[in-house]
């Protein structure tokens, strides 16, 4: 009788749960100020110390330690995020609404979707985060929970708030 008590309690509460609004905040924020993320979106940055600046002897013989077959990434994969795309220290919706703008006209997210779930970049984040220096701990949760994130937040309107 309790069993059937305590499931009645969980259906009654489901409709609730599916009109809670998926926020970038309560899924993503944390995933993107990852260690390993930012560890490409503050490369070249250096008021936020990059590694470009700091810990490399040559910023432009990056090819010679990472390579595909040390690192996982294809050999055409640019493994540093644009100049605009440092998020360092940015509130969750601050990071959100930049990541959003980066996107360029992408109402529907598809684009942005598309970024977050198909990047070799991402996915090295999220599955390898094999380095010159041996491997990294990954992005909590791996590809699995990011991709079920994403898309819920994708498709509940990339609400930032």
């Amino acid at each position: 009788m309790r069993a059937l008590a305590a499931l009645v309690l969980v259906l009654a509460a489901l409709p609730a749960l599916a009109d809670t609004p998926v926020v970038f905040a309560d899924r993503l924020h944390a995933k993107f100020h990852h260690a390993r993320c930012l560890e490409c979106h503050q490369f070249n940055t250096r008021e936020r110390d990059g590694r470009t600046f700091t810990s490399h002897r040559s910023r432009y013989l990056c090819a010679a330690c990472h390579r595909a077959d040390l690192i996982g990434l294809p050999p055409d994969t640019d493994w540093r995020a644009p100049l605009n795309m440092d998020y360092t220290g940015f509130s969750p919706a601050a990071t959100c609404y930049l990541v959003k703008a980066r996107m360029g006209n992408d109402p529907t997210g598809q684009k942005l979707a598309q970024h977050l779930l198909h990047s070799g970049r991402i996915r090295w984040s999220l599955d390898s985060g094999m380095t010159p220096g041996g491997p990294q701990p990954t992005v909590p949760g791996g590809y699995a929970e990011w991709k079920r994130d994403v898309e819920a937040w994708v498709a509940d309107g990339m609400r930032c708030e």
